[in-house]
């Protein structure tokens, strides 16, 4: 069965017979910019009403072809016709700079040909981004910006037009990005397919062919040739051999497989204006560097490319998605549950109406590499009914490695929300681990927190082992539904393993340091520290005496980064 190269959403938006406002918006603009740009010589005069008609014609005949779902082929014949028309006015291109060389090479009859192909392969890669209306725009915004710095830096009579051109194009890309719902990939794509045009041909007027190339033309190429789509799907699971690629996987487009990979348009979008923006800013830096030798400035552009191909892969393995698939997973050797807080809230509820005990473990980068180097660690967590990621780390690293975790499900949270829980099955909790009174003041804080809560009993961790056995006896007569324990791992998790059977409790928590911040001892982090992963970062700088502990944060970021990159993967063990 032949494969389609478009999906079906892409060729309904583009019969969906709407009038493309980035079309419109586009050609306005740059009609406007002709209209009232600066005028030097009769020749310049020319190139502005030329490039103003061309953008109207190229808009209008978009819009005609989205509106009726006419042949693709007729859009290319209009950019041919308005290459045609601009090469009259005198916008063409008569030589050729080699990359990297100070040889020029003329064109002489071919100069129409070449004008129109690169004009012509400018508009449909955008067009192919267009169907993700915010990566065409994007990528345009970055574009401009890059010809705008480049005609900054070197400043040259002739390329006054295509400045005063490309911050028109720029701005309305810029509001068409503010104006766009990022949740609609199909769209109608003759806007995008006008902005390539009209980028194309400012590349031409300012003889900028090789900045357009670096930071828009590249980044659309990766985007747009099924090729890319293709390499990565392949590198990023490399256990697989490329027979096993489905032929499917082989002919599409990069943005339209990391939708189906659960990648939001938002995040495509965001993810491919930030590339662009990178080789932006290669392109200004070499253009900075025009006096330095080309062996050195190749060498700048393979780093910075390789550091970006690298660094995108990265930056797109880490970003949550749903992957739609459920189960515990094997991170770098240790077991882990991705849950969201609702998910293990449900798991807890569970736990108190089957009335046997389990055990929830929440594991941050410190339990994770605690367990690696603890064989009884891992073994614990093997077997417990539930392993929470306690850290941003983790989820970037499980992420990292090709299993993502939708959130981070931490201890201080889960201590409220297990209250509510209990509060809500009518039984009460236990809490046991920290300084003398830091439990005591921690029930208090709960029972505001949490109206009709009952507290079971309190005990402090600091009791000597002849003592053991009358709390958990004094634990096992109160009859709690969740027990939480502070002593720190991996000592919390190695009590709740031998004395779980015997207090009889449900629901079988280590929370750390959890009792400090909810009594009041230590601040918890600001919410945005928390958003952005940082805690970590708070509470050290209120127990500067946890410092050693951030060892493991770099050190499990080097490990998951090599096993990702030796194409290993988090498994699914369930």
């Amino acid at each position: 069965m032949a494969v389609s190269d478009e999906p079906a959403a892409a060729t309904e938006g583009r019969a969906a017979g709407r009038l493309d406002g980035g079309a419109v918006g586009l050609a306005g603009a740059v009609l406007l910019a002709a209209l009232l740009g600066p005028v030097c010589t009769r020749a310049e005069s020319r190139q502005l009403a030329a490039f103003g008609a061309a953008a109207l014609w190229v808009g209008a005949w978009g819009c005609i072809t989205d509106r009726w779902a006419l042949p693709r082929g007729l859009r290319g014949l209009a950019v041919v016709l308005a290459a045609i028309g601009l090469d009259v006015a005198g916008l063409r291109i008569d030589v050729l700079k080699l990359p990297f060389s100070a040889t020029f090479v003329s064109l002489g009859g071919w100069s129409l040909l070449v004008a129109a192909l690169w004009m012509w392969l400018c508009s449909a890669l955008f067009a192919r981004a267009g169907t993700i209306p915010g990566v065409a725009y994007g990528v345009g915004a970055v574009a401009c910006a890059t010809l705008i710095a480049v005609c900054a830096l070197r400043p040259d009579p002739g390329r006054v037009l295509a400045l005063w051109f490309a911050a028109a194009i720029g701005a309305v890309c810029v509001l068409r990005l503010f104006a766009l719902s990022a949740a609609k990939p199909a769209q109608a794509t003759a806007g995008a397919y006008l902005l390539g045009f009209l980028l194309g041909a400012v590349s031409i007027m300012g003889m900028l062919k090789n900045t357009a190339f670096l930071a828009a033309v590249l980044p659309l190429l990766l985007i747009s040739v099924p090729l890319f789509g293709a390499t990565y799907a392949y590198v990023a699971d490399l256990r697989r051999g490329p027979g096993r690629m489905a032929l499917a996987q082989r002919r599409e487009h990069l943005h339209w497989l990391l939708l189906r990979e659960g990648y939001s348009p938002l995040q495509i979008s965001v993810l491919f204006t930030v590339g662009a923006a990178w080789c932006g800013a290669l392109a200004i830096l070499l253009v900075a560097l025009i006096e330095v030798s080309f062996a050195l400035k190749t060498l700048i552009l393979v780093a910075f490319l390789a550091l970006g191909v690298v660094g995108g892969f990265v930056l797109l393995r880490i970003l949550p998605r749903d992957r739609g698939r459920e189960g515990a997973i094997r991170l770098l050797g240790v077991r882990i549950t991705p849950v969201s807080m609702d998910q293990a809230l449900a798991h807890a509820r569970e736990f108190i109406a089957e009335g046997s005990p389990h055990m929830i473990v929440t594991s941050d980068a410190t339990g994770v590499i605690r367990a690696q180097e603890d064989p009884e660690l891992r073994e614990i967590m093997d077997h417990a009914d539930l392993v929470t990621a306690d850290g941003q780390g983790v989820v970037l690293a499980a992420r990292l490695l090709n299993v993502p975790i939708r959130e981070r499900v931490s201890g201080v949270d889960m201590v409220q929300r297990l209250c509510e829980v209990a509060t809500e099955a009518g039984r009460s909790v236990f809490l046991l681990g920290g300084a003398e009174g830091i439990a005591d003041a921690a029930a208090e804080k709960l029972q505001a927190a949490v109206p009709g809560l009952r507290i079971a009993g309190v005990q402090h961790g600091y009791f000597a082992p002849e003592e053991e056995p009358a709390i958990t006896e004094r634990i096992r007569d109160a009859a709690p539904a969740v027990l939480f324990v502070a002593f720190g791992i991996p000592k919390q998790e190695k009590w709740i393993r031998a004395h779980m059977a015997e207090v009889g409790v449900p629901v079988c928590i280590g929370v750390g340091g959890s009792f400090d911040v909810i009594s009041g001892r230590l601040k918890r982090a600001p919410q945005w520290m928390r958003k952005c992963g940082l805690e970590w970062l708070y509470r050290v700088m209120q127990e500067p005496r946890r410092l050693p502990r951030l060892k493991a944060l770099p050190k499990m970021a080097w490990i998951a980064l090599v096993a990702a990159l030796r194409g290993e993967t988090g498994d699914y063990v369930d």
